[in-house]
């Protein structure tokens, strides 16, 4: 199981979900990677107690830290990862909740 994303409007309906699976949350969040410096983004490091909300601001804080982060993951990955960018990333997403396990 990975890490549930659901996505909501303004009206806070539930547009989507998503999940990030457990093998793009280890490329991300690998040991000797630099992910601790990235606020946003650091705060799914941990894959079993993930339980964040994003909104406004914050939203707009994990979509730049994911996407400056994305030249530090492997080609094999880059794939998904943008995935998970696009997903967040359309105008009608007013709301994040991201949990773990």
């Amino acid at each position: 199981m990975g890490l549930d994303v659901l996505l909501y409007d303004k009206d806070d309906n539930k547009i989507e979900y998503y999940e990030i699976t457990e093998t793009l949350h280890n490329e991300i969040f690998n040991s000797k990677k630099l992910w601790r410096s990235y606020l946003e983004l650091r705060k799914l490091s941990d894959y079993y107690l993930s339980d964040e909300e994003y909104i406004g601001t914050s939203i707009m804080g994990l979509i730049d830290d994911l996407k400056r982060y994305k030249m530090f993951i492997t080609q094999h990955k880059k794939a998904e990862y943008q995935e998970f960018i696009d997903k967040i990333s359309k105008p009608n997403v007013k709301r994040i909740s991201i949990a773990g396990d």
